[in-house]
């Protein structure tokens, strides 16, 4: 990676005044599967060289473990509830992004930005004022048996190259943003270990730590059937230790696949005479189960290996090098009113989200969080869930509308989340806290929570707790919504 990258285009004199944006977004990547975030699981030396360049945040969280409602939330800078997309669509109809609604793209378009995306979208009118350009899917003619290429590889081997071309040849006036948004590791909900030996060989990744759900019967409802909700986790609810390891390796294999992507662009950036003018950001939409607490998806959940994600920044303008932080936390809607601060764009007065642009010069954030919050809605609206989580440096606190069903997790002393203490009187004092910070953040966001219906045929929530005990079919394929 080109050392120029090293470059502070607001500290030097002589530079551009506002930096390039190269943006690569993941989908479906946990920060609990990277070296750079301290988990030993897949191989990213793009990732590693990347964060050794820039800051990464290792408290970065999505406000929603959900395609749509998450890009809908990253490109706006506004919650679910605000921008009211909630869903990924099929069964529940939703209005797209109100033109009135300001968006990154908008912004750094009447900033003087071009801005040029590749890949995936599937953000419902948030990318309006990119110029997205259409996909163009190449079909590998040889891909591991083992792990079901999909058109989401198929489409990334199209994207990576459309996005390297533009790098290689463009060369109008800056300043300019390209997004390169990648689908992997989502190929892994192609997935399905229906084999118990599924084409592989016996060095798989361990089980997590936490891949024991001892405690599912004090889990809220729609945690206990999750298997009855999803696709992925009815395939999932009866397979054995080997189909749990090899599902953990078919979604280290996908990791890897995107890594592969990355490294190519950033090489290909590094070659530009503009590289050392050029910011590098890197995040995901939301994670995986990863097979923590025998997961095979996200879905309603917000256990970390869901919603905590990655998030680095690198390149011109950070001077805190190779820094890991954990402070602030950080959630993706902060995204847009930091790039608004470090490109001169107009940051909507609005916004509940916060800049972190201080925290790439190692200085105090301002307005640092005490929380992030992430939101549930449905996926397909044949079944709706509404959830929220409130999470501060130690703990974290989840509600459903269902029974108003409650969690709480001591992150200090319980990282992987094993055991619900909601209930445990001696932990009374920290579930009050929690709550009081809920209600307060309901109110100063407008959220409607607590009138939300949920909604769920008495047949999805029939069987004995457990996903051992799951029979037949799922909601979303008995209503059509999937295959």
């Amino acid at each position: 990676m080109n050392p120029a990258w090293q470059g502070c285009w607001s500290e030097r004199l002589g530079c551009m005044s506002k930096p390039n944006l190269l943006v690569v977004v993941a989908d479906q990547l946990s920060a609990a599967a990277l070296p750079a975030f301290g988990h030993d699981f897949a191989d990213t030396p793009n990732i590693d060289r990347l964060a050794a360049r820039g800051v990464h945040f290792t408290q970065a969280y999505t406000p929603c473990p959900l395609c749509r409602p998450a890009r809908a939330s990253f490109w706006t800078g506004r919650l679910p509830h605000q921008t009211s997309v909630l869903s990924n669509g099929v069964q529940f109809e939703e209005a797209p992004i109100p033109d009135a609604m300001p968006t990154l793209g908008s912004l750094l378009s009447d900033a003087g930005y071009r801005c040029v995306h590749f890949g995936k979208t599937h953000d419902h009118g948030a990318l309006r004022g990119f110029e997205c350009f259409p996909h163009a899917p190449e079909v590998l003619d040889e891909a591991p048996a083992a792990f079901g290429y999909n058109n989401d590889t198929w489409q990334d081997v199209g994207t990576e190259n459309q996005a390297i071309a533009w790098l290689e040849n463009e060369d109008g006036p800056p300043p300019w943003c390209c997004v390169v948004d990648l689908n992997n590791p989502h190929n892994i909900c192609g997935y399905v270990s229906d084999n118990p030996d599924g084409g592989m060989d016996d060095d798989l990744p361990p089980l997590p730590d936490n891949f024991a759900i001892d405690d599912i019967a004090a889990r809220p409802r729609p945690i206990q059937y999750l298997c009855c909700t999803h696709r992925r986790q009815m395939q999932a609810a009866h397979w054995n230790e080997r189909q749990w390891r090899q599902y953990r390796a078919a979604y280290k294999h996908f990791i890897e696949d995107f890594d592969a992507r990355l490294g190519r662009v950033l090489d290909a950036l590094d070659e530009r005479a503009d590289a050392s003018d050029t910011m590098v950001l890197f995040w995901a939409d939301h994670g995986d189960g990863m097979g923590a607490h025998q997961l095979a998806t996200k879905h309603s959940a917000f256990y970390e290996e869901i919603v905590n994600v990655p998030l680095i920044v690198a390149g011109a303008g950070v001077t805190a090098s190779g820094a890991a932080t954990g402070d602030p936390l950080v959630s993706l809607i902060d995204l847009l009113p930091t790039l608004c601060e470090l490109t001169g764009a107009t940051t909507p007065l609005d916004l509940p989200g916060h800049s972190v642009a201080a925290a790439l010069r190692g200085a105090q954030t301002p307005h640092a969080r005490q929380a992030v919050v992430s939101q549930w809605h449905t996926e397909w609206g044949t079944t709706i869930e509404p959830g929220r989580m409130v999470r501060t440096h130690r703990w974290k606190y989840t509600i459903y509308r269902e029974q108003d069903a409650e969690e709480l997790y001591d992150l200090e002393r319980d990282p992987g989340e094993t055991r619900n203490l909601a209930t445990d009187p001696d932990y009374a004092e920290a579930l009050d806290e929690m709550r009081q910070r809920f209600t307060a953040y309901c109110a100063e966001t407008d959220d409607p929570f607590t009138t939300l219906a949920w909604k769920a045929d008495p047949r999805w929530r029939s069987h004995p707790i457990g996903y051992a005990h799951h029979q037949g079919t799922c909601a979303p394929i008995a209503a059509g919504a999937c295959s």
